[in-house]
């Protein structure tokens, strides 16, 4: 007698496909991903996105790991003479570009979380097409994956275990397992504390957190010219908060042995267009007079240690104070 194909999977692989719809479920749980923000990044860009959900910050910063490494909220309030009621949250997210940004914004948005000030610092990795760390699937707008082609990334977005099994390998390393199995049966902060403890902001130290091929990534990043989804992702986030009545700050953190890509006094190059094309949409660029910063205020070249992101952080502090009481 036929049972069907029902009868023929057997009791072990329906047991299977139930834990895998389990995980499934998980991954499309935002508490799962915080559980995890000690392990994967996503879990951490998590965590902060909750964060500033419910703390509702005024000024917040967005970009990638300059912007995560590079301004430290507490000094740049000081700077900027601690006003009162006002909170600045570091929403930097390591490996995001402006397609993942756009999502965020937007996520923010239609919570309720509408900041009065937003700086937004300015990468030439922010006008690429890489998603290396698996942001894609869950936090890009699933109409602009779509848009953009990203039909693979669109479908992940919708099947996350398919679409997370490039991180979920990662978990070979012995580092990264014992950290999955802490975080399991336990809370875990990722390195350099929770969203809350430093209000967003990590401190760069050398060799901490980037290897050799990320830097290498990058910094190939920087002589590519811009994806022009990206440009175009960048265009909405900007035109987005615009609307939505926050004020737009252009910025882009110090650089050893290079000038930035972006701002009046650029080199011409293929990122000439960027930073005028978005103040056509309402965005200012916020000229910081930056100190002297010497080789040991940076942890690598393109991301600034501790004592580095104080001193621009203070500088960025005093210049956005000058512009807001414009």
């Amino acid at each position: 007698m036929n049972r069907g194909w029902t009868a023929a999977l057997g009791p072990a692989a329906w047991i299977a496909l139930a834990l895998l719809a389990c995980f499934e479920l998980a991954l499309h749980s935002d508490a799962v991903l915080q559980r995890y923000r000690a392990v994967f990044a996503v879990g951490r860009a998590t965590d902060k996105i909750d964060f500033v959900e419910h703390a509702r910050p005024s000024l917040l910063v967005l970009g990638n790991s300059r912007a995560d490494n590079g301004i430290a909220p507490d000094a740049l309030l000081a700077a900027a003479g601690s006003p009162s009621g006002m909170r600045a949250f570091n929403l930097g997210m390591p490996g995001a570009n402006a397609l993942v940004l756009h999502g965020v914004a937007d996520r923010l948005l239609e919570a309720g979380a509408r900041p009065s000030d937003v700086l937004i610092t300015l990468d030439e990795t922010l006008f690429q097409h890489e998603d290396s760390l698996g942001y894609y699937g869950f936090l890009a707008e699933r109409d602009a994956l779509l848009d953009g082609g990203f039909h693979a990334e669109l479908f992940g977005s919708l099947l996350r275990t398919w679409y997370y099994t490039g991180n979920l390998r990662q978990l070979r390393e012995p580092d990264k397992l014992l950290r999955f199995a802490e975080a399991t049966v336990g809370e875990v902060d990722p390195v350099g504390g929770g969203a809350a403890q430093n209000m967003g902001y990590r401190a760069g130290f050398k060799g901490r957190f980037q290897n050799r091929e990320q830097l290498m990534a990058q910094e190939a990043g920087t002589r590519a010219p811009p994806d022009p989804r990206m440009v175009d992702a960048m265009h909405k986030l900007v035109d987005r908060l615009v609307k939505a009545g926050v004020r737009v700050h252009l910025i882009a953190t110090p650089l050893f042995g290079r000038e930035s890509a972006f701002g009046p006094g650029a080199a011409p190059g293929p990122y000439a267009g960027v930073t005028p094309a978005l103040e056509a949409l309402g965005a200012r660029w916020l000229k910081v007079d930056v100190p002297p910063l010497e080789p040991d205020h940076f942890a690598d070249p393109g991301h600034l240690n501790d004592g580095g992101a104080r001193l621009y952080s203070a500088a960025l502090g005093q210049a956005w104070r000058k512009d807001t009481a414009r």
